[in-house]
């Protein structure tokens, strides 16, 4: 497995590492570590600094992973020069990792890690990424939510969410907001998911929940805390997908603001 870890060099970048080592540690690979750093709009030497804060996180890492026992993970510097969003693409595209890692800061929040970053990266990989607040305190990725409108393709998302996270013993909370509109229909529709499901063998457990609420943010944030839900998984469509996908229940910035890990992939 070949993992790019997007760093801006930060203390609380490190929240990102255990959530690598915990995706390598089965069958090993590689963690390509970026930064992106432009120099020309520096007036000090950025490249230089950029180059002492890299060979930081590489101890760091390799500190951690030896601490761990790990020996089967190799660790690729990345620095280049230009725009973090821009060099980001270019190098997911011409090295086809299996994962973007990068953590994000909260709206309003500005700098290489922004929030309105990691939101237009989700529309734009060509790999699955998955980003982490800054905030955010690590534990292992068990609990996970997947909010469902019923698209066509759910059922090989799910299946995608489960080869994605097989690290971990999953349990995968799939669940319908219900505003209005014909509950029987919404019924009728998850019985339907979680039949097809049931056939895929897919290595972990799966719960359905109906729920009703008049608002949708409300909701999902209630029920994250009820059932200590550690990450949420979601497809961001090519265009207008908050609008599609989600249209009437939830929101981009309600998915932002649980301050929870966020994965996202495409069909």
């Amino acid at each position: 497995m070949k993992i790019i870890l997007a760093t801006d060099f930060s203390k609380e970048n490190q929240m990102l590492v255990p959530y690598a080592l915990d995706l390598l540690r089965p069958t090993g690979g590689t963690i390509v570590l970026f930064h992106a750093y432009m120099d020309h709009f520096e007036v000090n030497d950025a490249k230089a600094t950029a180059e002492e804060s890299m060979r930081q996180s590489m101890a760091y890492l390799n500190g951690e992973i030896e601490k761990q026992g790990l020996t089967n993970i190799e660790i690729i510097p990345e620095l280049m020069d230009g725009y973090p969003e821009q060099q980001l693409l270019h190098l997911t595209r011409e090295i086809q990792p299996d994962l973007v890692l990068m953590g994000t800061r909260g709206r309003g929040r500005k700098g290489f890690l922004e929030g309105s970053m990691s939101k237009s990266l989700m529309s734009k990989s060509p790999v699955p990424l998955l980003s982490i607040h800054e905030e955010y305190q690590y534990k292992p990725n068990n609990e996970v939510l997947y909010v469902t409108n019923f698209d066509k393709t759910d059922a090989n998302s799910i299946a995608r969410v489960f080869d994605i996270l097989k690290p971990y013993q999953l349990h995968l909370h799939v669940v319908n907001f219900i505003m209005d509109g014909e509950p029987s229909k919404a019924a009728r529709q998850m019985k339907e998911l979680e039949e097809t499901l049931k056939y895929m063998n897919l290595n972990g457990e799966l719960c359905f929940k109906l729920i009703y609420n008049s608002s949708p943010r409300d909701g999902m944030k209630a029920y994250c805390a009820e059932n200590n839900i550690s990450l949420a998984a979601f497809i961001p469509h090519r265009r207008h997908f908050w609008d599609i996908f989600f249209r009437d229940t939830v929101t981009k910035n309600d998915f932002f603001d649980l301050h929870i890990p966020l994965l996202t992939f495409h069909k």
